[in-house]
């Protein structure tokens, strides 16, 4: 028998076509019962591949943190244990570092040097600067603006008021507001469970600033629809587009005239360095060390030196237990500046609608 070079095919329709089948060849969907199989089935292998990951990720293993215990001392005078202090961290250098990590990184590791020269370019001038910027970037622009205005709409002010508040954030160079605001509702929407991008569950320096390094760890950052509130607005989505020039070039330019290099080290590198450190501790050490006065089912600690540097922001235990309240420190030792300011505006007539924490709430969630 000899090979032609063809192979024969079968007439067309040679087998009647199940009319299933035939439906679906002309563009409709599958049955549903389909669709769910399919849906089943994609489902658990997206949580497997997840689940590779993670222990890819956490490949060291169950740790207790060092000197968890004992700083706990520090923190909370009748020294309670809140939690056992054990953390799976994540591998944080020996990993697929993407394009976005590396400049991070690398932009992270350049304002730090500059912060470590401003000390030989001391002027009295230039730590005016880094003072009137700590104040008008932390407090007005990230934990007035950024965290408690736009974030968890404890208060409402004029529009031009909220923008004005809002670039005084974009000034302290951790993120537009769109991006900042839907980081931080992803943060209370999973707080210390898998998908919180910045739990010390998965290690200290992971939730300290290990977690803005890492793109892959943190994909659910990439969904911003949670702050859609944010991002419908004009202003917000021009700042996402040009905040660049807002937070780094326009302030460098503008301190070098007004002193020079001394003003440029101190108002903007030493700056943004210090409110880096303190924002991230609210992050991660009052989600480690402190007190608890409700039950929030989470890590967060009320810690009294965060919350005097964060401007009453390191009242975290508070702040998780009743998300929404304009004031954080709730007893009249918890200082708290922010809140002082927000009365301030309300006086005014600048601020109104302030939330607080409802009786019956405080009742229900105390320890």
């Amino acid at each position: 028998m000899q090979f032609s070079g063809r192979v024969a095919l079968p007439a067309p329709h040679a087998h009647p076509v199940p009319r299933t089948a035939a439906r679906l060849g002309e563009g409709q969907r599958p049955p549903s019962w389909t669709r769910q199989v399919t849906s089943v089935a994609a489902g658990l292998m997206a949580g497997l591949a997840s689940t590779r990951q993670a222990v890819a990720r956490r490949a060291k293993g169950t740790q207790v943190l060092p000197l968890g215990r004992w700083l706990q001392r520090f923190f909370s005078l009748r020294n309670r244990q809140f939690w056992n202090y054990s953390v799976s961290p994540r591998n944080y250098f020996v990993r697929r570092w993407r394009a976005e990590d590396l400049i991070q990184a690398a932009f992270v590791c350049v304002v730090h040097l500059g912060a470590f020269a401003a000390p030989f370019f001391f002027t009295w001038k230039a730590f005016a600067c880094f003072c009137v910027g700590y104040v008008i970037t932390g407090m007005l622009g990230i934990t007035l603006s950024y965290h408690r205005q736009l974030s968890h709409r404890a208060f409402a002010t004029p529009k031009w008021l909220e923008y004005v508040l809002a670039y005084c954030g974009a000034l302290a160079v951790q993120g537009p507001p769109i991006s900042w605001v839907s980081s931080h509702r992803h943060h209370h929407g999973n707080t210390d469970a898998e998908d919180d991008v910045h739990s010390p569950r998965d290690g200290f320096w992971w939730s300290h600033m290990g977690w803005l390094m890492d793109k892959d760890g943190t994909k659910v950052r990439e969904d911003k629809k949670n702050a859609s509130d944010i991002s419908s607005q004009s202003y917000y989505r021009f700042l996402q587009q040009t905040y660049g020039l807002h937070c780094v070039v326009l302030p460098i330019c503008l301190l070098y005239a007004f002193g020079g290099v001394p003003c440029v080290l101190w108002g903007f590198f030493a700056r943004v360095v210090w409110f880096w450190h303190i924002t991230w501790a609210v992050n991660s050490v009052s989600h480690v060390w402190g007190f608890q006065d409700w039950k929030t089912g989470d890590l967060s600690m009320n810690n009294w030196l965060v919350g005097i540097l964060a401007f009453g922001e390191g009242w975290h235990n508070n702040h998780h237990a009743f998300e929404r309240s304009c004031r954080h420190g709730l007893k009249w030792w918890q200082v708290d500046f922010t809140w002082y300011a927000i009365r301030t505006l309300e006086a005014l007539g600048l601020a109104w609608n302030l939330q607080y924490p409802s009786q019956g709430r405080m009742e229900r969630l105390a320890m």
